[in-house]
């Protein structure tokens, strides 16, 4: 009877791969996104990271939610069909009205805009521009609505507004108008505002670029080396305030309940059995597990029957069928480096590392111009299949680890080795 002896190394940690980023971004608002090119400075700051932000624009002053829903401009820019992310900003002072009018007079028309994005982009994510309050409060509506009578007051209720945007349409946040909140309580020497108390400085505009990149990418602006003339003490302070605001608080963006990142832990239950589970459970799964096995399960278990490195791929969707995110990450299963035993009598692989030749010490286990043997690198690709003698020159391998079998009529045994000059 045929033996198959198998003894797997201890798996390694998951090596996660990340890669750049190429996003297609529609804004549509006004003067708050047009001063200062909003878009261009969203698109330089993600370049200098290595990133692609390919962007159009279409945002005359003083535009409504309303005004944007029934314009053949912005109808025709939507329609285009080919974009991954469209913003709404909506007009500066309408959101902080009070929540009836609001309700009845802005959300209405979110809702409006929000279908005919998802009637011509069936996978883009509608991201709510939330803006800031203005310097001093809304001296001309507050008269009719008191709680807009200051600079706190007012970003409370454009805070409030925007998350009912877009918790109403499974929308995403940019929170702008809260880092805003966060910088100006951080460093009260850094100005924002305009001579109007209303439009943004350079150093707002930039600050409402750095959240943009957090939200759209994902990923952290603490390393850029992007600078749109300010002071470079003043970008750091920005850059840690979008980064507090958006990654160590996603929350507030409804990343985590509509567009999480793909991630997964693998964990050893056995040498043979690993356990995967998701980041992202609410959403559709896909595995591919890198030795053709596959699963839909949201935390499945895999069990592996051969030692090697195996790249394991998640895929996401939503109930859509679109792509969330998708991530891959390699596992390693291979044989504790050296010995094996085939009753009673071992076997062993020395030196180990080794740099031109590997003893293989088998006893009377795999008989020479019997047994032969096969070696295979971490992609799976045959190195060397020949008779078994006893050794095997390895002095032309690269550097790395190598996966071994030795096999006859009667037994096979499978072992792995480490090639170090």
């Amino acid at each position: 009877m045929k033996k198959t002896l198998l003894l797997f190394c201890l798996p390694l940690l998951l090596n996660s791969q990340s890669s750049l980023k190429k996003i297609r971004v529609l804004f549509l608002g006004n003067s708050y996104t047009y001063v200062n090119n909003l878009p261009q400075l969203a698109h330089d700051l993600a370049l200098s990271l290595g990133d692609t932000l390919v962007f159009d624009s279409y945002c005359p002053g003083g535009y409504t939610f309303n005004n944007h829903a029934s314009d053949a401009a912005t109808l025709s820019k939507i329609s285009l069909g080919n974009w991954d992310y469209v913003v709404l900003q909506a007009q500066s002072q309408e959101p902080s009205f009070s929540p009836g009018q609001v309700s009845g007079q802005t959300l209405p028309y979110a809702i409006k805009l929000d279908s005919i994005i998802k009637h011509y982009n069936p996978c883009a994510y509608t991201v709510f521009y939330e803006t800031w309050g203005r310097k001093n409060g809304d001296a001309a509506n507050c008269p009719f609505y008191p709680p807009i009578c200051t600079y706190l007051g007012m970003q409370n209720r454009l805070r409030d507004s925007y998350r009912l945007f877009a918790d109403t349409v499974h929308g995403l946040m940019a929170p702008v108008g809260e880092a805003w909140r966060l910088a100006r309580a951080t460093n009260t020497l850094i100005d924002f505002y305009q001579s109007d108390e209303s439009h943004p400085l350079i150093e707002g505009s930039y600050l409402a670029a750095a959240v943009f990149y957090e939200t759209l990418f994902q990923k952290s602006v603490l390393s850029s080396t992007y600078n749109p003339g300010i002071g470079s003490s003043t970008v750091t302070l920005l850059n840690q305030v979008a980064h507090q605001l958006v990654t160590d608080s996603t929350v507030i963006t409804n990343i985590p309940k509509y567009k999480p990142v793909a991630s997964f832990t693998a964990n050893a239950q056995s040498t043979t059995v690993f356990q995967f589970t998701s980041g992202a459970p609410n959403f559709s799964h896909f595995w591919n597990f890198g030795d053709g096995s596959v699963s839909t399960a949201v935390n499945p278990s895999h069990t592996y029957t051969l030692s090697g490195n195996y790249m394991v791929n998640l895929i996401i969707k939503n109930a859509a069928n679109c792509l969330i995110d998708s991530t891959a990450s390699t596992i390693q299963v291979a044989t504790t480096v050296g010995l094996l035993k085939h009753k009673g009598q071992e076997i062993r692989l020395y030196p180990n590392p080794c740099s031109t030749q590997l003893i293989i010490q088998a006893g009377n286990i795999f008989d020479e111009n019997v047994s032969k043997i096969t070696v295979t690198n971490y992609l799976g690709q045959v190195i060397e299949q020949s008779d078994f003698k006893g050794y095997l020159n390895v002095s032309s391998f690269e550097n790395g680890i190598y996966y071994i079998k030795i096999s006859n009529n009667n037994a096979q045994a499978n072992s792995c080795f480490i090639k170090n000059e």
